[in-house]
């Protein structure tokens, strides 16, 4: 049987899996390897290790494996695939290696080869569709510094304009200190971490999502801006695709989404607003098995 191997390389971690076609041989999770936040070298480091690991648990040749998709933030820039490739290559000098959008392994995940809505949110966000044409369309994602709303940079940046306001106004909402301790310096140390040529926003959507659940009302009103944020996302994507009336299956997918209950509700509850038509649902997708899909299925097309 031909080995497929499938990568989900997100912003905070690397999920890496192994199948022969019939079954899951081994997963493994490492480190980032997103060149933006890691490096060239660190990241090639972290994605070998990763496959390495996956294919020691699943008890296989990493030279044997035959087929190859990685799923990455970047996938439209010649550079980024260029490096994916020639990493794994080197691993696998034989594969086919096909680099895809983390939103497109995603959204095989979530609804295989049918029609529907994928939001993701985790250290950036996006909303990504296809309809039953096999249109597809996509909105946000266009990085930090312009969009990614409702995910965990856009959540942090939110949590320490609000700290900041409120220690101008002699306030004291509690978000100073939360974010003092998830990035472990003194209080007065966050404003020059947060104007930091690499800010680590993204650090601060978990110890704030739990803040919020915990009863903070700032923290709370962050994470619900969050929710609403991604649903018009999903929404926008949905005019698009579906511009009559008609059930548009939703899946959700990413840290921010996926880790709070909150952000959840906030995102359905705007979504009835906005769509009532969508069918919002709140199982777990696994990207990294759409990266295997879309790896066998480019094995059979060859």
């Amino acid at each position: 049987m031909p080995l497929y191997l499938g990568i989900d390389a997100g912003g905070t971690k690397t999920d890496c899996a192994v199948s022969n076609g019939a079954e899951l041989l081994g997963q493994a999770t490492g480190a980032s390897c997103k060149l933006a936040r890691v490096g060239r070298e660190k990241a090639k480091e972290n994605l070998q290790a990763v496959i390495r690991q996956a294919c020691e648990v699943a008890r296989v040749r990493i030279a044997d494996v035959q087929h190859v998709c990685i799923g990455m933030a970047g996938a439209s820039l010649a550079e980024a695939v260029h490096w994916a490739q020639q990493t794994i290559r080197e691993l696998t000098p034989d594969a086919t290696i096909y680099v895809a959008g983390d939103h497109v392994i995603a959204h095989r995940a979530a609804f295989g080869t049918s029609h529907g809505v994928l939001v993701i949110s985790g250290t950036g966000s996006i909303a990504f569709g296809r309809n039953q044409k096999g249109e597809t369309a996509r909105a946000g994602g266009w990085g930090p510094n312009v969009s990614d709303e409702g995910s965990a940079f856009w959540v942090g940046r939110e949590a320490v304009v609000e700290a900041l306001h409120a220690f101008d106004f002699g306030k004291n909402n509690g978000l100073l200190t939360t974010i003092a301790g998830a990035w472990n310096v003194a209080p007065e140390d966050v404003v020059r971490l947060a104007n930091s040529s690499e800010p680590r926003f993204p650090e601060l959507a978990g110890p704030v999502v739990k803040a919020a659940e915990q009863g903070d009302a700032v923290a709370r009103a962050i994470a619900e801006r969050a929710g609403k944020a991604l649903a018009s996302l999903a929404s926008a994507v949905i005019r698009r695709l579906w511009p009559e009336e008609g059930i548009v299956p939703v899946a959700l997918s990413g840290g921010v989404l996926q880790g709070s209950a909150l952000v959840r509700q906030a995102f359905k509850d705007e979504m009835k607003i906005l769509q009532p038509q969508a069918a919002v649902s709140f199982a777990y997708v696994h990207p990294v098995l759409g990266a295997l899909e879309i790896a066998a299925q480019r094995g059979v097309r060859r």
